[in-house]
C-alpha cells in the first residue's frame, strides 16, 4: 500500500469521524422529532460514508495508487 492510498484512508476516516459527530449533535436537537426528518438525516449520513468510500478507498486501490 502506498503512502498515497494511506492518506486517502486518513482522509475517509476523517470524514466517518466528522459525519458521526455531526449527526449526533443533530440527534440531540429537535429537528429529527419527524420521522421524515430522520430518514433524510440518515440517508445524506449514508450517502456521504458512501461516497466517501468510493472516492477515497475504492476508486485509489482500482487505480493501483
Amino acid at each position: 500500500m502506498s503512502n498515497k492510498r494511506i492518506y486517502y484512508w486518513f482522509i475517509y476516516l476523517a470524514i466517518v469521524i466528522i459525519a458521526t459527530y455531526v449527526y449526533k449533535n443533530i440527534e440531540k436537537t429537535d429537528l429529527l422529532e419527524d420521522e421524515t426528518n430522520q430518514y433524510a438525516s440518515w440517508i445524506i449520513y449514508g450517502i456521504i460514508i458512501i461516497a466517501g468510500y468510493k472516492n477515497f478507498v475504492y476508486d485509489p486501490r482500482n487505480k493501483d495508487e
